[in-house]
Formats: C-alpha cells, sequence, structure tokens
C-alpha cells in the first residue's frame, strides 16, 4: 500500500505541474493583402466623406438655412418692426461713374444706400451684414463699408434716429449685365429682406 500512496503522491503534483506550467499557444494572424486592401478603401472614404461635408456646409446649407429659417419680408417703402428695432431704405443710387478702379477684364459700379434706424437698445451691425441683391445675379453683393455722420459706423445708441450710409463695391465681368438692377437689401441679423422700390 505504501508504494503506492507514494507513487500517488509524486505523480499527482506532477500531472498538475504539468498543466499549469504548460504555455498556452496563439494563433497570430498576419493580415492578408484583402485586408490591406479594405483597410485602404475604409481611409480613402473616411477622406471623401470628410470633403463632401465640408462642400455641402460651404455651398449647399447657406439656401438651405436661409429657405428654412427665412428673412423677414419688408415691401419697399415700408419699415420693419421687430427685436427692438425699427428699420427702413430711405433711398438706394448709384454713382455715375465708378470711385475707383476696376480689375483688369472686370467693370466696377458704385451703389450707395441710406437707412435709417430707430433701437432701444445699442445695436453693432457690421458693413458685412448688409447685402445688396440684383436681378438676375445668383451672388449677394456685401456692403464695403459703412458711415454714420460721415464717421466709420461702430455702434448705434437707442433712442434716436440714425441714418446709416451703405457703400456697395460691384465687379463684374466687362461683357455682363450691361445694366445692373437693384432688386433687394438683406440684413443678417436680424434676418430681413428689404424689397426695393423699381425705378
Amino acid at each position: 500500500m505504501r508504494p503506492r500512496i507514494g507513487a500517488l503522491l509524486i505523480a499527482v503534483p506532477a500531472l498538475l505541474n504539468i498543466r499549469v506550467t504548460q504555455p498556452v499557444r496563439r494563433r497570430i494572424e498576419q493580415p492578408s493583402e484583402e485586408t490591406k486592401k479594405r483597410n485602404g478603401c475604409l481611409m480613402w472614404g473616411a477622406i471623401l466623406g470628410i470633403l463632401a461635408g465640408i462642400m455641402v456646409g460651404v455651398y449647399a446649407l447657406p439656401p438651405i438655412l436661409r429657405h428654412y429659417y427665412g428673412e423677414a419680408h419688408v415691401a419697399a417703402d415700408e419699415f420693419y418692426s421687430g427685436d427692438g428695432k425699427a428699420i427702413r431704405i430711405e433711398k438706394l443710387g448709384q454713382a455715375s461713374e465708378p470711385l475707383g478702379e476696376a480689375a483688369a477684364g472686370m467693370r466696377r459700379e458704385d451703389f450707395f444706400a441710406s437707412i435709417t434706424v430707430v433701437t432701444n437698445a445699442s445695436w453693432s451691425p457690421r458693413p458685412t451684414d448688409f447685402s445688396l441683391q440684383f436681378k438676375g445675379v445668383k451672388h449677394w453683393e456685401q456692403a464695403a463699408d459703412a458711415k454714420v455722420n460721415g464717421q466709420p459706423l461702430t455702434e448705434i445708441v437707442p433712442g434716436g434716429e440714425t441714418t446709416v450710409e451703405l457703400h456697395f463695391v460691384v465687379e463684374l465681368p466687362s461683357d455682363a449685365f450691361p445694366e445692373l438692377e437693384a432688386e433687394a437689401l438683406h440684413l443678417s441679423d436680424p434676418r430681413v429682406r428689404f424689397a426695393i422700390a423699381a425705378p
């Protein structure tokens, strides 16, 4: 009996030791050519997706936002009233001669708009908040400068009536649009479209 117990006592730890110390082997797979091609396609897909998103954001989003979050429309010679402001176009005119030199192959036109503003809180619009729309021209022309009493526009103070003079510089190819006709003045904040009376 004793030899059997002794052999058993020696054999069991040996068996346990073999199971415990035996290394677990894992198979390491090398990426195949097919997997490499798939990763390359995913990378190019991500790059093209980012580029498409930028194009949509720059070109498609502004008209979509304009459509769904549209402007308040104000008829010619009427006041816009809202956001604590009353705004109206007093006059719009065009310089008889260009006031500066146009780029080569281009034609320059200078337009001037005068608007009256009454506000119950201080307001600091920028010249680029005002855009002039012409019939047949898709691009709206932002104001080159804005002045109050001959000084650059900085802040419109509440309480009184303020006249803001806007200057628009339009450059077009010399053979395009023989005569420009202003259709509307757009304000971006608040979002308002002022119709311009036909001459």
